[in-house]
């Protein structure tokens, strides 16, 4: 991510939350100037109502009926495309109780409807409708707005503490997070260009959260990054003046996020035995000193085993013991077959690697293509090889029921 772009995009999502602001004073002035209305529609007949013989006249019972219903409605703060926000009332926070017509003046308003007949019982329920319109120009003046009301969430740092779910292996997750990072730059790049893309980048951030859930012991991680998106929603209801930018602004801070968790990719891995630092495992075969501190690349060779070793135990809990063996088998085939040149093995060790991962994971389709062109390279290493072709003879039915 771009120096500042966090920054910037709060900054976007600021602005949002000011027009949003905007439209809500305003949609308050007018329900103060509509009180207003009553009050100036009711004032003259508080002095001209009745006729000659005392009782009110057609007119002001009319006019009475009018403001009644208009007093019993239910008044409340007003709604702004679904944003539910705080308000103040005379630098005290305030709740619905304002608003709120008692039982006594419910009564009274509703006599209006009820025939009235004498000069009393249109008095009291004049003064309580004038009364009730008064207080509630009064209250919608008087309200304020608590900010934000749209969502600007401040930088947040993934916990460091947790471990992979059991059968996740480190590398096939952080290949998910190195996608998920691909795929969000794109939606950025067509939310900068005013593009139709809040509903891809809702789901953007659904899927990723599901991953980072799937894949980490530690439910805060994905719930870190669900936080920082959740204002998405208002993007798709159209309750922002624009959509595409503020989308584009969560995503922003989504994937400022993502990047961090990637960056702590290690940590969680080697917590969870699948970094440099584990216990040992046996590597068969001429491929140096695995705990050699000079020959990093014979590190690499005994993480990568290490890998396919933590897949073949989780399918073995899985009850796919075919599989696992299959696995198994191949792999001491790689690392024990004297045919094979030892500058050979690391090579076909990554491709068991792959087949390894689609194997735990056959529902993404991406693991499938790469393993299925990593089965095409192991075929071709065994036409000189008799240990790994007897070993692949033996199970490349197991191994093909998913690839």
């Amino acid at each position: 991510m771009e120096s500042g772009a966090a920054e910037s995009a709060r900054i976007v999502l600021r602005q949002e939350d000011e027009l949003v602001c905007q439209r809500l004073y305003g949609l308050l002035a007018n329900r103060a100037k509509e009180a207003r209305e009553v009050v100036a529609y009711l004032g003259p007949w508080r002095r001209n109502s009745t006729g000659l013989l005392g009782r009110p006249k057609p007119d002001a019972l009319n006019a009475l009926r009018r403001a009644s219903r208009w007093a019993l409605e239910g008044h409340g703060p007003p709604p702004v495309g679904g944003f539910s926000y705080t308000y103040t009332f005379r630098g005290s926070r305030s709740d619905a109780m304002p608003f709120q017509v008692s039982a006594i003046d419910h009564q009274r308003l509703q006599w209006a409807h009820n025939g009235i007949t004498s000069r009393r019982d249109f008095d009291i329920a004049l003064t309580t409708a004038l009364h009730r319109a008064q207080w509630l120009a009064e209250l919608y003046a008087g309200l304020s707005i608590e900010r934000p009301v749209v969502a600007v969430p401040g930088e947040l740092v993934p916990p460091r503490h947790g471990r992979l779910r059991d059968g996740i292996v480190g590398r096939a997750l952080r290949d998910e997070i190195a996608e998920q990072l691909a795929a969000g730059h794109a939606l950025r790049g067509a939310a900068a260009a005013d593009e139709h893309v809040v509903p891809a980048i809702r789901a953007w951030a659904s899927a990723t959260a599901e991953t980072l859930d799937h894949g980490l012991t530690n439910p805060d991680v994905g719930g870190g990054l669900r936080h920082l998106t959740a204002g998405l929603v208002r993007c798709e209801k159209r309750s922002v003046s624009r959509p595409a930018a503020v989308a584009g602004a969560y995503l922003t801070l989504g994937l400022e996020y993502l990047e961090k968790v990637e960056k702590q990719m290690p940590d969680h891995i080697e917590a969870s035995g699948q970094g440099p630092r584990p216990a040992p495992v046996t590597v068969h075969g001429n491929v140096g000193a695995i705990n050699s501190e000079v020959h990093h690349s014979n590190l690499v060779v005994a993480e990568t085993v290490r890998g396919i070793d933590v897949t073949i135990q989780a399918l073995q809990r899985a009850g796919r013991h075919d599989t696992a063996a299959a696995l198994d088998e191949l792999t001491r085939a790689v690392q024990q077959d004297p045919a094979l040149a030892d500058h050979r093995r690391p090579e076909l060790l990554d491709h068991l690697a792959d087949i390894a991962e689609a194997a735990a994971e056959p529902d993404r389709p991406r693991a499938l293509s790469r393993a299925r062109g990593a089965m095409a390279a192991i075929t071709g290493a065994a036409a000189t090889s008799t240990q790994l072709a007897q070993a692949l003879g033996t199970w490349h039915d197991t191994l093909g029921r998913f690839l």
